[in-house]
């Protein structure tokens, strides 16, 4: 008799156990005891740079990282606030003069038309230095180029290319000299002809190095053109104002130097054809190819379809790394990036974002950022979030790991 209440008592308590887990099981999410992390946690999930405004402005997400002028688009239409930009990200104010966007060539291109190469680079730093000698003309050169001459419309309002661009240009340092970023992860991998030191003798930086002699005077010799040249780039990006505006500008660039690259036509805001010029004949034709993503235009470089391009330093750097036939000569500038959250979000800057970060962490819906995939903002929120001791996983993964 006492061996059957003991089982009675087992069999019980066994249904009851049983009954527990199927009530928890079917309670509402938001009644159900949510795991709490040991480490904070951050969610990312990647997107193209013009849908971010939305995703902030519709809650699916918190937060966004990427560059202008689709910051200042948030800004000005009213969607959030910018926190935290290039210098503001640890560690260190590493990313403060660290190259964005860069000018890349095929190899073979530069082996094979070393004068033409190092023209163009010499063309791109004279329209950098176009920037800062006329910054006004640099801003309503690249607000055309961008987004023509029609409002911008944002979040229900219409904004002005002109006042856009004069909110982004004083974020972004326009410099053909800004280091190359540290990539830790692909660092090990990169080939020797990635050169930030520009010092250097070998083709790469005999291009740069020649390219600022014949800025300073040097007559050029030409021994061999291509038939055209074709040059890959992101239209929809203010950060190659260098391009444009060296490309408007090409009747004083001739005036000083006795070379430029110039529209064929003067009747278009964004030119497709050009020619590179000489003591006013022309040596090459010049073809600007609009892409949509930087490792697109550095697929099709190394498939030959492009000889040069104008695109983000990580791409290019991991893509050379896998074995992309292509170097970079220099950068086309630093900065340009910005942090935006909501604006009734309890943050001001990098300190209180990562109290956010933490608060909401460990309340057990931790924030959701948004960054492009493979862009110098995911490595510096990458790198950033590891210097907090945040952890990071993609959006939408059943558990946590870092990235």
């Amino acid at each position: 008799m006492v061996l059957g209440m003991r089982a009675g008592y087992i069999l019980l308590i066994c249904i009851i156990i049983i009954a527990s887990l199927v009530l928890v099981y079917e309670l509402p999410s938001n009644y159900r005891v949510r795991d709490i992390p040991d480490q904070p946690q951050v969610q990312i999930v990647y997107g193209t740079s013009g849908i971010m405004p939305q995703l902030l402005n519709t809650s699916q997400v918190d937060a966004f990282f990427v560059w202008e002028s689709v910051v200042s688009t948030a800004e000005m239409g009213g969607i959030g606030k910018v926190i935290a930009r290039d210098a503001d990200i640890p560690p260190d104010r590493k990313w403060e003069n660290t190259a964005c966007n860069v000018l890349v060539m095929r190899n073979s291109f530069i082996t094979e038309y070393p004068e033409i190469a190092s023209l163009l680079s010499a063309v791109t730093i004279a329209g950098i230095q176009k920037i800062y000698d006329d910054p006004g003309e640099a801003v309503n050169i690249t607000a055309r180029w961008v987004y023509g001459s029609k409002p911008i419309r944002s979040a229900g309002l219409f904004l002005d290319p002109i006042e856009l661009e004069k909110n982004a240009f004083p974020h972004i340092v326009f410099t053909d000299n800004a280091s190359l970023p540290d990539l830790g992860l692909i660092e090990k991998s990169l080939s020797d002809n990635i050169m930030s030191d520009h010092s250097s003798s070998n083709t790469v930086g005999s291009v740069y190095k020649r390219a600022l002699d014949l800025l300073n005077g040097s007559k050029p010799h030409i021994s061999k053109t291509p038939s055209s040249v074709r040059i890959g780039y992101l239209p929809s990006a203010d950060l190659y104002a260098p391009l444009y505006v060296t490309i408007i500008e090409s009747d004083r660039i001739c005036e000083t130097y006795g070379f430029c690259l110039a529209p064929r036509s003067d009747t278009s805001d964004r030119p497709d054809e050009c020619q590179l010029i000489v003591n006013d004949k022309p040596v090459a034709d010049v073809q600007l190819l609009p892409g949509q993503v930087g490792g697109g235009i550095m697929t099709g470089l190394g498939q030959r379809a492009i000889d040069v391009a104008y695109i983000g330093s990580v791409p290019t750097l991991m893509q050379i790394s896998m074995g992309n036939p292509a170097s970079i000569i220099h950068s086309i500038n630093a900065g340009g990036s910005g942090l935006v959250v909501d604006d009734q979000a309890p943050c001001d800057d990098w300190n209180s974002f990562i109290e956010w970060v933490e608060n909401r962490s460990f309340s057990g819906q931790p924030l959701i950022i948004a960054v492009p995939q493979s862009s110098i903002q995911e490595e510096m929120m990458r790198e950033a979030f590891e210097y907090e001791g945040i952890q990071i996983s993609l959006y939408g993964l059943p558990s946590f790991g870092a990235l």
